[in-house]
Parts: C-alpha cells; sequence; structure tokens
C-alpha cells in the first residue's frame, strides 16, 4: 500500500485519522517536503512491535551464544582483575 503524505500544518488531521482507522491507510507527516512521522493502524504497530521484540530475542541469543565461545573475556571478569 502506498501511504498518503501530509502536511500536518495544512491538512485536517481529523480527516487523516479517518482515513487510517476506516481504510487502512498509511499516513506519513512531512514538512516541507521532509517525513516527520507516521500513522498507521494499531493492527501495524503491534505487527511492528513484535518484530522488534522477536529482534530483541535474536540479538540476546547471539550475544549469549558467543560467550560460550573460546577466546572471549567477559566484561566481568576484566573489571575484577583491574579491579574496576
Amino acid at each position: 500500500m502506498t501511504p498518503s503524505y501530509i502536511d500536518p500544518a495544512h491538512e485536517n488531521l481529523e480527516s487523516a485519522i479517518e482515513q487510517v482507522i476506516l481504510n487502512g491507510e498509511r499516513i506519513i507527516f512531512q514538512r516541507q517536503g521532509r517525513p516527520l512521522a507516521a500513522l498507521i493502524t494499531v493492527e501495524e504497530l503491534e505487527i511492528l512491535q513484535e518484530l522488534e521484540n522477536l529482534e530483541d530475542q535474536h540479538d540476546i541469543k547471539v550475544a549469549e551464544q558467543s560467550q560460550e565461545e573460546p577466546g572471549i573475556i567477559l566484561w566481568d571478569d576484566i573489571k575484577a582483575k583491574f579491579g574496576c
């Protein structure tokens, strides 16, 4: 779906919100031709939040696996060795 671009200073925000709610449109607010923010459905927001959660879980898993690799020195070990 192609988003609609509007300038919030010159457009009716209530109308933009209705477009999102009723039609599932994506609205991108822009000023002087530069995108500033987006208005999306709650469903799309939930999808984005779930993707962020999955990315965080992946990052944690990679970090935990890297700690198990030989040659890795933990920060806590370095601090203890140098009295930090």
